[in-house]
């Protein structure tokens, strides 16, 4: 895929651009003109909440308080009529408006401080044969209750939070991944709101070139999901392992290099994530964990290939379930301040980048990275034949810090801007669309590569006026 690495020092000048925008999102609200008159919608199509109504504070929940922001009016929409209605509405009067489902976008773009439409009440999921379809505002957690329990997997990802949406939109990693695909790789179908409010079907036959844009674009460009259907995969079992070490950075640098070199050319069953932490004393922490639809046997023999670099005691379960423990109603809705970003990595890593890594990772014992390998189905499939253009990689890494209430994230932001340019030398130039950053000098090409001109040509053909934008949408043509 071809990228262009952005150098050290061109990074930490845009990182010094962006500092000079305020951390912490701020409401418009005092200053904000009142809004036009609502539009006239039943109950049964749409809630709409203003600021100070008794449900209003419900609903601003969010993933990231670093970006959260009050909207003037919230629209709970709980049909594809009642979204067509609100769009048609704040397009006609000129209102910014956000998309949201599970609200967890890093950047906020699921977040308006004049319109949100929220899709969270529209989260139907029914099953049928070996497929499924979900409204727009299903969580992957109540996903997995429902089709752990009938006998199925689906290659999402493993926050029970995330609004399946979002996540399917822009690409869609999980444990899952290796022997079954993306969670874009598996969408069939879907029920879509254009720019003009029409409500529109979209799959490989009906405009089909908005189908190939929908798996992997990113949400927020094209049109306001409703319902979605994928394919399901029936498992008989599923087996969870996890192994850690605390190693020096010497030893973490080996070890890292046998995950690297096994993890993306492990049988396809396999799926597995290095997470990497301060551990504390100048030693790293490292876990490797994952999930196999295979056999324990074949878990254990893998495992070994990491084990026998640095000795440890793999813990390894086999459920019926993706999550082991039964999900109950209503998952616990995190939202912290957080700032991540994110690289894949397309040539084996060097030791040099291994160890710088590493060295900058035990500067802060708040600073963490996540390994997705690759490989199996995610590289089976050509870089051209969806959206999603990062096939060929080898492996991605996410970037990430949190930190506390009491703290306004200047000296944080700093800490994992400093990483990431210290990274540079060592990889691809691309990023992940589902870890926006918009610090990105270049994110149109870091997100989609080679794939950006045709996803510029459908934008330009399905929403021509940009009604449906946001900080990192797909740009027009």
């Amino acid at each position: 895929m071809p990228t262009s690495p952005i150098s050290r020092r061109d990074y930490l000048k845009a990182m010094a651009a962006a500092a000079a925008t305020p951390l912490l999102a701020r409401s418009s609200l005092a200053a904000a003109a009142p809004l036009p008159t609502l539009p006239t919608l039943p109950a049964s199509d749409a809630e709409l909440l203003v600021p100070g109504s008794a449900r209003y504070k419900k609903f601003q929940v969010a993933y990231n308080l670093r970006t959260i922001k009050a909207p003037r009016l919230r629209a709970l929409c709980k049909t594809p009529q009642g979204v067509a209605a609100v769009i048609n509405w704040s397009r006609d009067n000129g209102l910014p408006f956000a998309l949201r489902a599970g609200g967890h976008s890093y950047e906020g773009f699921s977040q308006s401080e004049d319109v949100a439409i929220d899709v969270s009440q529209m989260n139907r999921i029914d099953i049928a044969s070996a497929t499924m379809t979900v409204g727009a505002g299903a969580a992957l957690g109540d996903i997995y209750a429902k089709i752990n329990a009938a006998g199925f997997a689906f290659p999402g990802g493993s926050c029970e939070t995330v609004g399946v949406t979002g996540h399917a939109l822009g690409g869609g990693f999980g444990f899952m991944g290796r022997p079954f695909g993306l969670a874009c790789d598996n969408l069939e179908w879907a029920e879509l709101v254009d720019a003009k409010s029409n409500i529109i079907t979209v799959d490989a036959q009906n405009n089909a070139d908005l189908f190939w844009a929908l798996r992997g674009g990113g949400g927020g460009s094209f049109g306001a999901v409703t319902r979605m259907r994928f394919t399901i995969h029936k498992v008989q079992q599923i087996v969870h392992f996890s192994v850690s070490w605390k190693l020096n950075p010497a030893s973490a640098v080996k070890l890292m290099q046998a995950w690297q070199a096994w993890a993306p050319h492990a049988p396809a069953n396999l799926t597995t994530v290095l997470v990497l932490a301060n551990g504390g004393k100048g030693r790293v922490a490292l876990t490797c964990s994952g999930q196999s639809p295979g056999s324990t046997d074949e878990v254990r023999h893998e495992l070994a290939k990491l084990t026998k670099v640095a000795a440890a005691t793999p813990t390894i379960t086999v459920s019926s379930r993706q999550v082991p423990k039964k999900p109950v109603s209503g998952w616990a809705y995190p939202s912290l301040f957080q700032k991540a970003k994110s690289d894949y990595v397309k040539s084996p890593m060097s030791e040099n980048g291994m160890a710088m890594l590493f060295r900058e990772m035990l500067k802060s014992p708040s600073v963490g990275a996540i390994c997705d390998a690759y490989g199996g189905a995610v590289g089976s499939v050509p870089g051209d034949a969806t959206a999603f253009g990062h096939r060929d990689m080898l492996y991605s890494i996410q970037y990430f810090i949190n930190w506390a209430k009491t703290s306004n994230g200047a000296s944080e932001t700093t800490r994992i801007g400093e990483l990431y340019a210290a990274m540079r030398p060592y990889v691809s130039g691309a990023a992940y669309v589902n870890y926006p950053d918009v610090e990105l000098p270049d994110y149109p090409t870091a997100y989609w590569g080679a794939n950006l001109p045709r996803l510029k040509q459908i934008k330009a053909a399905v929403d021509p006026d940009n009604v449906f934008r946001h900080a990192q949408s797909v740009p027009l043509a």
